[in-house]
C-alpha cells in the first residue's frame, strides 16, 4: 500500500520540524527506500490505536559533561524569531519560549521578569568538551543577543542549583494557571501547533491578536526551536459564551495554521480526540482513507482505543465538566512528594487520588475512611503545587466531619493541664523502670484496645525508641521567664515552646532560649495551650478553636513570637482560617504576622555571636528539612546557619526536603507505614555521610532517633548553634579573638 501510494504520501508530508499528526506513513516510506520495513516508526506515535508494544530496546547515548542555562528577556517580539535560527546554530539541547501574556498570567514579579520584557527565552547548552566549551558557546550566545533590544543582560547558569531556579517558571507554568481564576481554568484544544521556526514570532502575534480580539487570556509557550507553539486559554467552558469561543478558536486557530503558516495541527501531544476530527481536514481525503486503511488492516475490530485519531466525532463530545471545574491541574507533582505513595504505588493512596476521592460528588467517608486516614498531613503537597491546591487540608475537613472519637479522650485529658502534667511528671520519674523491654512488651499489649479505637493500625511498639519525658518541665527550670508580663519592663518576645519542648527531656526548649539569650533577648514564656496541630489531625476543630482562642489572647501583647517546633510555626500562622468572619479573626490576623522560627529570628538578627567549634564536634552535619517548617515559608535559614558553624562542613542530603514518616502521632497511628516512610530517609542519611543529622522540629527528632538508632546524633538546629555559641564563648574568653 505504502509503496503503492509513495507519490501521495510525498506530497502530503509535513515540512515542519515535528509531526505527530496521523499515522506516519512517511516514516515507513523513507525505510522501504533503504529496503526497510520499519514498522516502529509507525507504532510510536499511533496512541494505542493499532496494536501494544511488548518490548522495547533503547540505545543510550552519553550523558553531557557540562550543561548551561541561560534566561533572555527580549524587548520586541519579532526580535525573538530573528534571533531563533542564529541560536540554533549553537545547537541548543532546549530552546523555550514565554510570550508577553504568559509572563503576565505566572506573574513577572515573582519570577524576576520585567515588566517590559515582549518575550523570554529559556536556552540550554550541553557539552561534551568540559567547562571550556560551554563557556565559548555563552559568549557566542552573548554576542548573538546583543544585537536585539533585551531587558537585561542575559542570566547564564552553570551551576545545577542556579539552572533549576532559571528553568522554575517554566516547569510550574501550566498549573500556575489555575491560580488565574477560581472559574476559569486552561483548556487544551488548540495547544500543540507547528509552524516552521523562523515564523515561530509571527504565529505568536496573530494569537495574540486572535484572543485579544476574543477577551480571552492565553498563555503562549513552547519550544522555539522547532516552531512548537503549546497554546493555553483560560476558559469557563460551563458559561456559554466562553464555550462558543472555545469552539470558534479550535477551527480558525487549526485552519490558519494548516493554510496560511503550512503547519500542522500537532507537533507532540498526539491527535487523542481533541484533534481526531481535524485530521482529514490536515491531510486531505486521499491520504485520509490510507490512515483508516492502515487501521482497519491491523485493528479490524476496533478494540484499539477506538475513537482515537479516526474519528468524526466533535472534540466538544469528549469534555469533562466536571474535572474542568475542579481547581486541580492533575500534574502529578503532589504525588512526586507525597510519602504514603512513595510506600504504596497506588493512586488511591496519593496526594493526586485523594484530591478526585474527598472532592467527588459522590464522597462518602465510611467508603473513603482507609484511604481518607492515610494522609500523614504533612503539607508537601501544598509546598509543591503550582496551582495551591492543599490535598492534605481538603483531608483534614472530611476528618472534622467524623471526628476521631477513640483519640478525644487523650485531647481532653491535655486541656486539664494540671492533671496531665502531674500524670508526665509520674511516667518521668518512674521511665527507667517501665521503659525497658519485658515492661514495654506488657505495655504494648495492654495498649492494644485503646490503640486500635485510635485506628486499625495504632500501636505503641516495644522496639520504638520512645522521648524521655523530663521530670521537670522547661517552665518550672525557667520560672522567672514565666512571669515576665508581670515585671515593670516586661520583654517584647515571646517564646512558644509547644508541647514536645515543654514536655520532653530533648533538650530543644532549653537551646532556644539560651541562642535568644546570646542574640540579646530574654524572652518571656506566656501561658500556652498545644498549637492544636495533632488535635486538628484527628478532626477535633471544636477542641483547637478553643486553644487557638486561649493563644491568641495570650500572645497578643508581644511583638514577636519565636517557636522552636514547625508544626507550631504552622499552625500559629494559620489559626486565621479557623475564626473566617469571627470577632478573633483580627488578632489572628495580628499573630500571624508575628511568629518565626527560631532559625528565622537568628537569620534576621544583626547580633552575631561569636561562634567556636566545640571539642569533638562532627566534622559533617546534615539537615532533614521539617515539613511544616518548609509549609511555613522557611526553607534557607536554617541550611544557612549549619553552613556557617565553624569547623563543621554541612553536607546537603539527597532528598533534604522529603518527610521522613513520623508526623507527630502518626508515627504510633500508623508505625509500619512510617517506617517504611523512613526507609528513604535512613538510607539518603547514610549516603551523605553526616555524624550528626539536624532538624528544625522537635517531632521530626523523634522519628529520626527511633529511625537511626545511634548511629548518627540527632540535634535540633538551635542545639547545634548553641553548642558552637558556648565553645565560642568559651575561646574568646581563654583566647580572645580566637572564636570567629
Amino acid at each position: 500500500m505504502v509503496r503503492q501510494q509513495r507519490a501521495l504520501i510525498e506530497g502530503k508530508r509535513p515540512t515542519v520540524s515535528k509531526n505527530s499528526c496521523g499515522y506516519n506513513l512517511f516514516g515507513l516510506a523513507d525505510g522501504l527506500k533503504q529496503q526497510l520495513f520499519d514498522l516502529p516508526k509507525l507504532f510510536v506515535g499511533s496512541e494505542g490505536t493499532l496494536g501494544v508494544m511488548s518490548e522495547a530496546t533503547l540505545r543510550l547515548v552519553p550523558k553531557p559533561q557540562g550543561t548551561l542555562t541561560a534566561l533572555i528577556h527580549f524587548r520586541r517580539l519579532e526580535d525573538v524569531g530573528d534571533a531563533v535560527p542564529q541560536l540554533l546554530s549553537l545547537r541548543p539541547s532546549a530552546l523555550e519560549v514565554m510570550d508577553a501574556n504568559t509572563l503576565n498570567l505566572i506573574g513577572r514579579a515573582a519570577h524576576g521578569i520585567p515588566a517590559d520584557a515582549a518575550a523570554t527565552l529559556l536556552a540550554e547548552l550541553d557539552s561534551h568538551g568540559g567547562d571550556a566549551d560551554l563557556r565559548e558557546r555563552a559568549e557566542q550566545m552573548s554576542t548573538i543577543c546583543r544585537r536585539y533590544q533585551l531587558c537585561a543582560d542575559l542570566t547564564v547558569a552553570f551551576d545545577k542549583d542556579q539552572r533549576d531556579q532559571l528553568w522554575k517558571a517554566r516547569k510550574a507554568l501550566y498549573p500556575t494557571l489555575y491560580r488565574f481564576d477560581p472559574r476559569k481554568k486552561p483548556i487544551n484544544f488548540v495547544d500543540d501547533v507547528v509552524v516552521r521556526a523562523e515564523r515561530i514570532s509571527e504565529l505568536i502575534r496573530y494569537l495574540e491578536t486572535f484572543f485579544e480580539g476574543q477577551h480571552v487570556p492565553v498563555a503562549i509557550f513552547g519550544h522555539i526551536g522547532n516552531g512548537n507553539a503549546h497554546i493555553v486559554p483560560l476558559l469557563n467552558v460551563n458559561d456559554r459564551q466562553d464555550f462558543d469561543k472555545m469552539v470558534q478558536a479550535y477551527h480558525e486557530i487549526h485552519q490558519t495554521v494548516l493554510s496560511r503558516f503550512d503547519g500542522s495541527i500537532c507537533g507532540e501531544h498526539g491527535d487523542g480526540r481533541v484533534r481526531a476530527e481535524f485530521v482529514r481536514k490536515m491531510f486531505g481525503e486521499e491520504l485520509y482513507q490510507l490512515f483508516v486503511q492502515v487501521k482497519q488492516t491491523l485493528d479490524p475490530k476496533n478494540v484499539m482505543n477506538p475513537g482515537i485519531k479516526i474519528s468524526e466525532a466533535s472534540f466538544t463530545e469528549h469534555i469533562d465538566y466536571t474535572r474542568l471545574s475542579k481547581s486541580c491541574a492533575t500534574c502529578a507533582k503532589c504525588n512526586s512528594v507525597c510519602p504514603v505513595y512513595d510506600v504504596f504505588q497506588s493512586e488511591d493512596m496519593s496526594s493526586r487520588g485523594w484530591f478526585e476521592i474527598v472532592t467527588s460528588k459522590d464522597y462518602s467517608y465510611l467508603n473513603s475512611k482507609r484511604v481518607v486516614e492515610a494522609c500523614l498531613n504533612c503539607k508537601s503537597c501544598r509546598t509543591i503545587c503550582p496551582a495551591g491546591v492543599d490535598v492534605s487540608e481538603l483531608i483534614l475537613q472530611r476528618r472534622a466531619e467524623h471526628p476521631n472519637q477513640g483519640s478525644r479522650w487523650l485531647f481532653n485529658l491535655q486541656a486539664r493541664l494540671p492533671i496531665f502534667e502531674a500524670m508526665l511528671k509520674v511516667l518521668a520519674r518512674t521511665q527507667s523502670l517501665w521503659d525497658r523491654p519485658f515492661p514495654r512488651a506488657m505495655l504494648e499489649r495492654l495498649a492494644a484496645p485503646l490503640m486500635k479505637r485510635i485506628a486499625p493500625t495504632a500501636k505503641l511498639p516495644a522496639e520504638m525508641v520512645l522521648p524521655r519525658l523530663a521530670p521537670r518541665h522547661l517552665r518550672d527550670r525557667y520560672p522567672e521567664l514565666t512571669q515576665s508580663l508581670n515585671n515593670a519592663e516586661p520583654s517584647r518576645v515571646a517564646y512558644f515552646h509547644g508541647c514536645a519542648a515543654n514536655y520532653f527531656q530533648d533538650g530543644v526548649g532549653d537551646a532556644v532560649i539560651a541562642v535568644l539569650r546570646k542574640h540579646g533577648v530574654e524572652p518571656a514564656l506566656p501561658p500556652q495551650r498545644c498549637s492544636g496541630t495533632p488535635i486538628e489531625t484527628y478532626g477535633h476543630v471544636d477542641l483547637v478553636k478553643a486553644n487557638a482562642r486561649f493563644n491568641v489572647q495570650s500572645l497578643a501583647g508581644y511583638e514577636t513570637v519565636v517557636t522552636g517546633c514547625a508544626s507550631c510555626t504552622l499552625m500559629l500562622k494559620e489559626y486565621k482560617k479557623f475564626f473566617e468572619s469571627e470577632p478573633e479573626q483580627q488578632a489572628a490576623d495580628s499573630l500571624a504576622k508575628k511568629v518565626m522560627h527560631i532559625t528565622e529570628f537568628v537569620a534576621r538578627s544583626d547580633k552575631r555571636p561569636a561562634m567556636g567549634s566545640p571539642e569533638g564536634s562532627p566534622q559533617l552535619v546534615t539537615y532533614h528539612s521539617s515539613c511544616h517548617l518548609r509549609a511555613a515559608g522557611v526553607t534557607k535559614e536554617p541550611r544557612q546557619i549549619l553552613s556557617r558553624l565553624p569547623g563543621t562542613e554541612y553536607v546537603e542530603m539527597t532528598d533534604a526536603d522529603r518527610c521522613a514518616g513520623g508526623a507527630g502521632t502518626y508515627l504510633v497511628k500508623d508505625y509500619d507505614t512510617s517506617q517504611k516512610i523512613f526507609d528513604r530517609k535512613r538510607r539518603n542519611i547514610e549516603q551523605s555521610g553526616a555524624e550528626t543529622v539536624a532538624t528544625s522540629c522537635p517531632a521530626c527528632m523523634i522519628q529520626l532517633t527511633n529511625g537511626m538508632r545511634g548511629r548518627v546524633a540527632v540535634k535540633h538546629v538551635a542545639q547545634v548553634l548553641n553548642d558552637a555559641y558556648e565553645s565560642g564563648a568559651q575561646q574568646t574568653k581563654e583566647r580572645p579573638g580566637a572564636a570567629q
